[in-house]
C-alpha cells in the first residue's frame, strides 16, 4: 500500500501518505487543522518536499555541515540535499516511499536503506507507526542497524503548526544552542536561554528562529485560543533536544522533537562538544522514540 491512508477515531482524523516520505499530511479535530495543511498547489516531489504536515527524521535530524560526516578520524561524503547550500538535511525518510499497512486507526510503515545509497555507508531499517484515538495521535519512530558496523543514529519529527496572531506556546528547555550569525550551525552548546526565547510560560513564539535547544522537558503545548484548540506534544525516549523554526514570512512554525543537536556528530567528533546527543548504534541494535499529540478543546 502506497496511496494515502485515512485514520480516524471520534472527532480526530489523520491522513498519512507513505509515498510522500511517510508524511502525515493532515491532522484534524473536526474541521480544525492541528498541522499546517498541504497548500492547494503543494508539490509532492520527494526531491523538494513542501512545508506542511509532519515528516519523520531518520537516520538523523536537521543539517550535516557541507554533507561531510566525521567519525573517528574518517570522513564520509554524503549526498547534499539542501540546495544550493550544499548540506545534507533531515535524513532519508522524507525522500523515500515507505511500505505500509493499516486498519481504521493505525498505520505501520517501513523502508530499508542499502549501504552506500546517498553516500550513507550503513544499511538500516526505519519504521514508523501512527496510531489515532479519540484524544489525539501517537507517532513511534525507530531505526534498526542492519549493517556490519556501528553507525551514527538520530531520530525526530518535523511537524508544521499553523501560526496565528493569538497563538501561545509553552516549551520548557534548559539550554540554547545558538547558531552563528552567518550560518545555521551552532559552535557551542549549553548556553543560557535568552529572556526573549524563554517559553516556560505560555507566550507568543519569537519569530526568526532556526536553532536548537537542549534539556527539553519532553513536553510542549501550542494553543490557538481564537480557534478554541490546543495540542500538547509529549516525548518518550531519548528526545533530549528540540529544534525551533519560526520564519517571519510564513504562516507556519515548527517545533521539532529530536534526539540530537544540529550537526551533532561533527560537533562531538571535531570540536569535542558534550551534550550533543550524538550516539553510535551497534549492529543489530535499535533506537526508538515516540511523540504523543494530545488535543484539548478550550
Amino acid at each position: 500500500m502506497s496511496g494515502p491512508i485515512t485514520l480516524s477515531s471520534g472527532a480526530v482524523s489523520v491522513v498519512v501518505e507513505p509515498a510522500f516520505g511517510g508524511r502525515i499530511t493532515a491532522f484534524r479535530h473536526g474541521d480544525k487543522n492541528i498541522f499546517a495543511p498541504v497548500p492547494a498547489d503543494g508539490s509532492r516531489d520527494l526531491a523538494a518536499p513542501a512545508s506542511c504536515g509532519c515528516f519523520p527524521l531518520t537516520p538523523w535530524s536537521n543539517r550535516i555541515r557541507d554533507a561531510r560526516l566525521s567519525l573517528e578520524g574518517e570522513t564520509f561524503d554524503l549526498a547534499a540535499t539542501e540546495i544550493p547550500a550544499g548540506h545534507a538535511i533531515h535524513g532519508h525518510g522524507l525522500r523515500r516511499i515507505w511500505s505500509a499497512e493499516s486498519d481504521n486507526s493505525v498505520a505501520r510503515m517501513h523502508y530499508a536503506h542499502t549501504a552506500g545509497v546517498q553516500g550513507w555507508p550503513w544499511s538500516y531499517r526505519a519504521a514508523q507507526i501512527v496510531a489515532v484515538d479519540g484524544d489525539g495521535m501517537t507517532v513511534t519512530l525507530s531505526v534498526l542497524n542492519t549493517g556490519e558496523g556501528a553507525m551514527p543514529a538520530g531520530l525526530g519529527l518535523h511537524p508544521y503548526f499553523p501560526r496565528t496572531a493569538g497563538m501561545r506556546v509553552t516549551l520548557p528547555v534548559e539550554t540554547a544552542w545558538p547558531p552563528t550569525e552567518a550560518g545555521k550551525f551552532p559552535v557551542a552548546g549549553g548556553q543560557p536561554v535568552p529572556v526573549e526565547q524563554d517559553l516556560r510560560n505560555p507566550a507568543p513564539v519569537p519569530l526568526g528562529l532556526d536553532q536548537g535547544y537542549g534539556g527539553w522537558a519532553r513536553t510542549a503545548t501550542i494553543a490557538w485560543p481564537e480557534a478554541g484548540m490546543a495540542v500538547t506534544m509529549t516525548g518518550e525516549g531519548p528526545l533530549e533536544h528540540v529544534i525551533v523554526y519560526t520564519p517571519s514570512h510564513r504562516d507556519y512554525f515548527c517545533i521539532e522533537p529530536v534526539t540530537h543537536a544540529i550537526d551533532a556528530a561533527n560537533l562531538a567528533e571535531n570540536q569535542g562538544l558534550a551534550g550533543t546527543g550524538h550516539r553510535m548504534l551497534a549492529v543489530g541494535a535499535e533506537l526508538s522514540v515516540s511523540v504523543r499529540f494530545t488535543i484539548e478543546v478550550l
